[in-house]
């Protein structure tokens, strides 16, 4: 889909106009970007860059509307927001061939949608080209799919407010650097060994929510930062200070309170107990 194609098709708004916005991008001796493409903030440092990879998922995306060249330098350009009934055609990976109204999209690769069978869909197919327009009944195959792209996942849904707080899960397999954009993001995590901490963000605003769910035996939970503490059972632990759990299914979430603390809540256990559910980092 990168080769500086604008994937815009429609939008059902009655100005006809997509929802659009200022991103903020590098020099493009630093980081070119090709009008089209489906890219994610704050991958480097607050900057929008290219999605290269399925886990990319975890940021809000938004998709370029122009070129950024190896000459150009940092500067803000124009991204299309991905608001509702905004609708762009994105190329499907190879397995996705007959497509119906309703089916959910997650990131192939680089800058490809597939089928989402067992991840968080990110899109939804809105577009009725791969049904026939006769009396036949076969959908037909098709190399790219028309969507729209659901609020969890866009950065209009959370510049909006509408998106903030909605629930999206990923699966990882390592600790995840969490910005304040995530808010609402469940992380079904399985781990190889040690602790596996999720950084949370310190610029968090009042009421920001992340859940974490052990898929491995191992220590698996948050870590506040230099800057904050959590609160488990009515107890602020000591700053940068992980909170965990340890066993397939376990899991909590925390919210922010605003100044680099947070509070844990709906936990496995019921006492900050390390000999338990719940695990404190070096108590």
């Amino acid at each position: 889909m990168a080769v500086n194609k604008d994937p815009f098709v429609r939008t059902s708004r009655k100005d006809g106009l997509p929802y659009v916005f200022k991103g903020l991008v590098q020099a493009g001796s630093d980081q070119a970007i090709k009008a089209g493409e489906l890219c994610a903030l704050n991958k480097t440092a607050g900057y929008w860059t290219p999605v290269d990879a399925a886990s990319d998922a975890i940021y809000r995306l938004a998709i370029s509307k122009e070129e950024q060249k190896s000459d150009d330098g940092s500067r803000y350009m124009e991204f299309y927001g991905l608001a509702p009934g905004d609708q762009f055609e994105f190329a499907c990976s190879a397995e996705v061939t007959a497509l119906e109204l309703g089916d959910t999209f997650v990131i192939s690769d680089s800058q490809t949608l597939a089928n989402a069978i067992t991840s968080w869909p990110i899109a939804t197919c809105v577009d009725d080209g791969h049904y026939p327009q006769d009396e036949d009944t076969t959908i037909r195959n098709r190399s790219y799919a028309v969507v729209e792209f659901g609020l969890s996942a866009s950065i209009f849904g959370y510049f909006s407010g509408h998106g903030r707080g909605l629930k999206k899960v990923v699966g990882v397999t390592t600790a995840q650097t969490l910005y304040k954009e995530m808010d609402g993001l469940i992380l079904i995590t399985t781990a190889s060994g040690n602790t596996t901490g999720h950084v949370l963000p310190s610029d968090a605003p009042y009421g920001c929510t992340f859940g974490v769910i052990a898929a491995g035996n191992f220590d698996i939970g948050f870590d506040p930062g230099s800057a904050g503490a959590i609160y488990v059972e009515g107890s602020k632990q000591t700053d940068d200070r992980e909170v965990t759990v340890d066993a397939i299914g376990d899991g909590f979430f925390v919210v922010s309170a605003g100044n680099g603390d947070w509070h844990a809540y709906a936990m496995t256990a019921l006492a900050a107990d390390p000999t338990g559910a719940v695990d404190i980092a070096g108590s």
